[in-house]
């Protein structure tokens, strides 16, 4: 049996997840796939295209040990470096919120069915506790790892709620974070301010064009039908 995070992460997870995927794939769009250069002195993000500030160095995913090493706690940068400092609000809310994945210096990753995307997912997930724009990644050490940092550039834009692509994302953080499919939905709704109902079989929410959005559950509590109808016109 493969590993999984923990239920407290499992918890934050699932109630940012959607959100957190769009802003991501909306991030990946902007940036491209121009070759970016990072300077942690600087906190800067460079292509032919311009520079991007406000980054910050979150972790790093080792192939050889699957293991995640914090930022804070890589002996080559520590708490008090400049692209280090801002992360230690994850570790700070890991502490308020008894995640352990946020809070432990070096964790193993190893028991997971695949260390690499699960890397790739705690990374995201402490991203949206900085509130940022995106996570951007590259190759270290010849290809045996990865480096991972956040971006909190305001030129960059944010995810504004998408009617076509909202069942695509529900379902996508769902099989991320299965622990509680209502917990998914209740989060992304949340995350743009739309009102919502909860019934045994289905949550209903208010498009912000007034339209209805409905989820429908099976009997196990899983995500079965979604629905995002246009507002019907009077």
């Amino acid at each position: 049996m493969s590993a999984d995070f923990s239920p407290e992460l499992q918890a934050y997870g699932g109630w940012i997840a959607a959100a957190a995927i769009q802003q991501q794939d909306l991030f990946n769009d902007v940036v491209g796939p121009d070759s970016l250069e990072a300077d942690l002195d600087a906190r800067t993000l460079s292509s032919e295209r311009g520079v991007l500030g406000g980054i910050s160095l979150l972790g790093s995913f080792s192939e050889l040990d699957r293991t995640w090493l914090w930022g804070w706690a890589n002996p080559g940068f520590g708490p008090d470096a400049s692209a280090v400092a801002p992360t230690l609000a994850i570790r700070e809310f890991g502490e308020r919120h008894g995640i352990a994945e946020f809070t432990t210096d070096n964790p193993d990753l190893g028991g997971f069915e695949q260390p690499a995307q699960a890397a790739i997912t705690l990374a995201i997930a402490a991203g949206s506790v900085l509130g940022g724009r995106g996570v951007w990644s590259t190759a270290i050490n010849e290809g045996r790892g990865h480096v991972y940092l956040h971006v909190a550039d305001e030129q960059l834009p944010l995810a504004g709620f998408d009617a076509i692509a909202t069942p695509r994302l529900l379902m996508t953080a769902a099989s991320i974070f299965p622990a509680d499919h209502r917990q998914v939905v209740r989060g992304y709704l949340q995350h743009f301010g739309l009102r919502y109902d909860e019934s045994a079989d289905a949550i209903r929410g208010t498009a912000p064009d007034g339209g209805p959005v409905v989820v429908e559950f099976d009997d196990l509590g899983r995500i079965g039908n979604i629905s995002v109808q246009p507002r019907p016109q009077t």
